[in-house]
């Protein structure tokens, strides 16, 4: 099996294609919405479409760096609908059908692999293999294998078990090249674009399956009712974006303020707003009126949707340290607080912080909670009449981890778009809704970590 020598062109006219800016609002449309799995978009790159379920998963999963470019239309085949793209093969599993695993990639890693069984890196390791404390390393009983380094980094940064699976094999050289095979796909290691998103790329699995079985991945026409794919959509930064436990993808909030409508209308109610850097969670693409030249809107929650021109992909920065079971770690350089489930990023929220270096930096533990409370200064040593004094009612989802009064709790003084400073006693601050997500995922002896 031939590997890929360089970047590949179609990654190069990527990086070209991504780089159109984002101009003035266009005025209103008569654009009618369309619901979450009508939408459909062409790809004139291999001339094939995608949407409903397996546009969504496309997207949520990892988009163009994971899979690549569709190469067939959803056809049937072993008695399933699938649809082929350069890396992967998507199965829908309507037995499956609103979960995460109502769509599944085929395991490619492990028919590719069917001809080097007899390779010395395709032996189990011994049961009782332990990496320790050395979190660059990690040891798979389910199948007998390890994964390391920068490859480790990859599986966990891109989508972990559910797009990748088990590792099947340990590193080794395949056509001058490091690669490591999974249940379905095989990592390449590229020196020649070591330092960028690019030294580790996908083998093109899918384009090898769909040969060997003979199918068709010749060009149709773009049908009549389907968009054109805008370059939002292939940003490469979606294969990094966070995933949240229930199979959606967070993006960012990139204008000033962007209007939350209760349709994708511009004519729809506005519900809300949300503000630069604020993350939201993506439920579905839908189709409605034009801003900045695309019709493409998100669905962030029931009845509430915003324009796909002023999101981009939400990509975590690598904590000092992670931990086990499930915890939150959170930055006063970029004001986040990330949840994580072990070593994988689930969900992030901005946050206020301590004026005057008043957040205390370290690794606590939740040491009691109150979810609706009255706090009062003058309970941790600032009377009423002396400056810092607060008395504030009806706090929702306190989570208290250290002495002194410091708690992870909901912030309804603070206005939405001056989130992402430093404006409390030494709090972390969040809005109501993302305190009471964090209010359900942590518990008494959870930890938090807090740093620059």
């Amino acid at each position: 099996m031939s590997l890929p020598k360089r970047l590949p062109p179609i990654l190069a006219a990527l990086l070209m294609f991504v780089t159109l800016g984002a101009g003035a609002f266009l005025g209103q449309s008569t654009a009618k919405a369309a619901d979450d799995n009508s939408l459909v978009f062409y790809f004139p790159q291999t001339g094939h479409h995608l949407s409903g379920v397996f546009l969504k998963t496309w997207q949520a999963e990892g988009g163009l760096m994971t899979f690549g470019f569709p190469l067939t239309e959803p056809i049937q085949q072993d008695g399933t609908t699938v649809q082929y793209f350069e890396r992967a093969r998507f199965e829908e599993h309507a037995d499956q059908a609103g979960t995460q695993w109502e769509v599944q990639a085929t395991l490619l890693g492990t028919w590719a692999a069917q001809s080097l069984k007899s390779e010395s890196a395709f032996k189990p390791l011994p049961a009782n293999t332990d990496p320790g404390t050395d979190q660059s390393r990690a040891f798979f009983p389910e199948t007998g294998h390890s994964l390391a380094y920068g490859f480790k980094e990859y599986w966990e940064q891109h989508g972990g078990l559910y797009v990748f699976g088990y590792p099947i094999s340990e590193e080794f050289q395949q056509g001058g090249y490091t690669v490591q095979y999974f249940e379905r796909a095989r990592f390449e290691y590229h020196p020649e674009n070591a330092g960028t998103q690019y030294s580790v790329l996908l083998g093109r699995l899918g384009a090898d399956y769909a040969q060997n079985r003979g199918v068709d991945t010749a060009s149709v026409p773009k049908k009549a009712d389907a968009l054109e794919v805008f370059p939002g959509l292939l940003d490469p930064n979606w294969g990094m974006a966070l995933r949240t436990q229930d199979g959606n993808v967070m993006g960012v909030v990139t204008a000033d303020s962007l209007t939350i409508r209760s349709a994708p209308l511009l004519s729809a109610d506005k519900v809300d707003t949300t503000y630069r850097r604020h993350p939201v969670t993506i439920y579905g693409i839908v189709s409605g009126d034009s801003v900045d030249g695309s019709s493409v809107w998100y669905k962030i929650g029931d009845g509430r949707y915003i324009s796909a021109s002023w999101v981009e992909p939400f990509v975590v920065t690598r904590p000092p340290q992670t931990y086990s079971g499930h915890w939150i770690d959170v930055s006063l350089s970029n004001f986040y607080a990330i949840a994580y489930d072990g070593a994988q990023p689930v969900y992030a929220a901005i946050i206020t912080a301590g004026r005057d270096g008043k957040t205390p930096l370290g690794v606590y533990q939740v040491q009691y909670r109150v979810q609706d409370e009255t706090m009062d200064s003058a309970t941790v040593g600032t009377p009423k009449g002396q400056p810092g004094y607060y008395y504030l009612e009806h706090v929702l989802y306190t989570q208290y981890f250290k002495a002194d009064g410091y708690a992870v709790h909901g912030n309804w003084w603070t206005d939405p778009w001056n989130y992402g400073g430093f404006t409390s006693n030494g709090c972390v601050g969040l809005m109501n809704s993302d305190a009471a997500w964090f209010w359900n995922f942590l518990s008494v002896g959870s930890t938090v970590q807090i740093h620059t």
